[in-house]
């Protein structure tokens, strides 16, 4: 074999690693389902990503610098004057008789932002399938990254999924991880 040949060959197995690497970096333990992303302005070429938070109790923090973790495990800089600042919005719907709708999930409270996130009315139960009893209501997590504090969107990121296990920090980083790798980019409908 030609060295060029081994080159290429050298070249292709690592290109194969890296794939593999990255779509096993994106599977959760805490959460099964999928996200989509879409990038609508391009993002500043240094990017450093913070997070928005308001209610700054020592939980939330906790929670926040979990999922920031989660951010910088996927190979994106986090750290003080970001450039590129997320707003996250939480939300489950309670599908059970007498539980229509949507609700906020005080156990990630630490991970909502000034961003007011709405869900849709969800339709009688009639016309949905209902969950099995025992089942954990979807989290559904919309992620807004806006170029440091300006007001315009530059990208968007939905996550629904049935949480596995009751470890908030553990989700906290995983969603962390998740988006890092999707940050920027257009996904449709992936595996979480």
């Amino acid at each position: 074999m030609t060295n060029k040949l081994r080159r290429y060959w050298a070249i292709a197995a690592a290109e194969i690693l890296v794939v593999t690497f990255a779509g096993a970096a994106a599977a959760m333990t805490t959460c099964e389902g999928t996200y989509s992303a879409m990038a609508l302005r391009p993002f500043p070429a240094a990017i450093v990503v913070g997070v928005d938070i308001h209610d700054r109790s020592p939980e939330n923090l906790k929670l926040a610098e979990r999922f920031l973790a989660g951010i910088r495990k996927a190979g994106v800089a986090v750290g003080p004057g970001p450039t590129v600042l997320l707003h996250v919005g939480t939300s489950r719907y309670n599908l059970p008789l007498g539980g229509r709708g949507a609700q906020n999930l005080p156990e990630l409270s630490g991970l909502q932002s000034g961003m007011e996130v709405g869900l849709p009315a969800m339709p009688d139960t009639r016309f949905g399938t209902p969950r099995p009893v025992g089942s954990p209501p979807p989290l559904n997590l919309r992620v807004d990254a806006t170029e440091g504090q300006k007001p315009r969107i530059s990208w968007t990121a939905v996550v629904q999924c049935r949480r596995i296990g009751a470890d908030n920090g553990a989700l906290a980083e995983d969603l962390g991880r998740l988006i890092g790798g999707a940050l920027g980019r257009r996904i449709d409908r992936g595996p979480v």
